[in-house]
């Protein structure tokens, strides 16, 4: 259940959706590594394996240049972790997580083209603005550089394949295959983060409903732990008007070392121009 702070602010983006502009296509707004600038507000549930439970409300910024080759991003998220244990009355706190900033560079564009369209080049860096023991953070920084393939066998379809490698130069309050997230199993320092993971993304506009649907086979490896994790994500996202979408986001642990189990997204963004 969304707590009633998610919920009011939640309302309080309401007008930003209504603003009138450019029809946006829902290929721009399906695009997992969109070049356009937007704001957006992510509502996510975070379910362990033992019942504890990780919630966050993030706000997010990101700028991309007129040019559609560089993006800068940040996002910040308001966090509430229920832990399954005694920890003398810091079992249920609110606060804020890591910062997160990003940044996208696409060396390798082609428009309207069959096959290969397009390169991305990302970089995601967290800091540890959140307090760890509280489980609300990783406690150190952490860096994830990748590379993303945008590729159309179709004018409708589209897949997105990526490999991405998460590091951190000092030992981590998170557990391999959990993506830099804050392990409220055991809100300790354990290892240094060593994750490769790889995603295959798959996109289906639906132009009658001026939505799209997303299937994501994601795999992730935990070199700290010698373990693989596989989860599996469906995204179904929706335009709701000329410049702002609202999409569903389940991830579901499939196979691997069970810690984290279910991730549910809900997202809006508005698109700047």
């Amino acid at each position: 259940m969304y707590t009633r702070l998610q919920i009011v602010l939640l309302l309080m983006t309401i007008p930003l959706f209504q603003l009138a502009g450019q029809q946006l296509s829902t290929d721009n707004a399906s695009d997992p590594v969109s070049m356009q600038g937007r704001a957006a507000v992510d509502i996510e549930s975070y379910f362990f394996h033992n019942e504890a439970q990780f919630y966050a409300l993030r706000l997010g910024y990101y700028y991309g240049l007129g040019n559609k080759r560089h993006l800068f991003g940040m996002s910040l998220p308001l966090v509430h972790t229920v832990f399954n244990a005694d920890y003398a009355g810091f079992e249920n706190t609110t606060g804020f997580g890591d910062l997160k900033m990003s940044y996208l560079f696409v060396p390798y564009s082609v428009k309207n083209t069959i096959g290969l369209a397009r390169v991305s080049l990302s970089l995601d860096v967290s800091a540890p603005t959140g307090e760890y023991r509280l489980g609300r953070g990783a406690g150190v920084w952490l860096y994830k550089p990748g590379i993303i393939f945008t590729m159309r066998p179709g004018p409708a379809v589209s897949f997105y394949p990526e490999i991405r490698f998460q590091l951190s130069g000092n030992e981590a309050n998170s557990q391999g295959g959990s993506d830099g997230v804050p392990d409220p199993e055991d809100p300790e320092k354990d290892n240094k983060v060593q994750n490769l993971s790889m995603a295959i993304p798959l996109v289906a506009q639906i132009e009658d409903w001026d939505g799209w649907f997303s299937l994501n086979i994601m795999y992730t490896r935990s070199f700290t732990e010698s373990t693989n994790f596989f989860f599996v994500r469906t995204d179904i996202g929706k335009m709701l008007g000329p410049r702002t979408s609202a999409a569903l986001r389940i991830a579901k642990f499939i196979a691997g070392q069970p810690r984290l189990n279910v991730v549910v997204q809900a997202n809006f963004t508005y698109y700047m121009r």
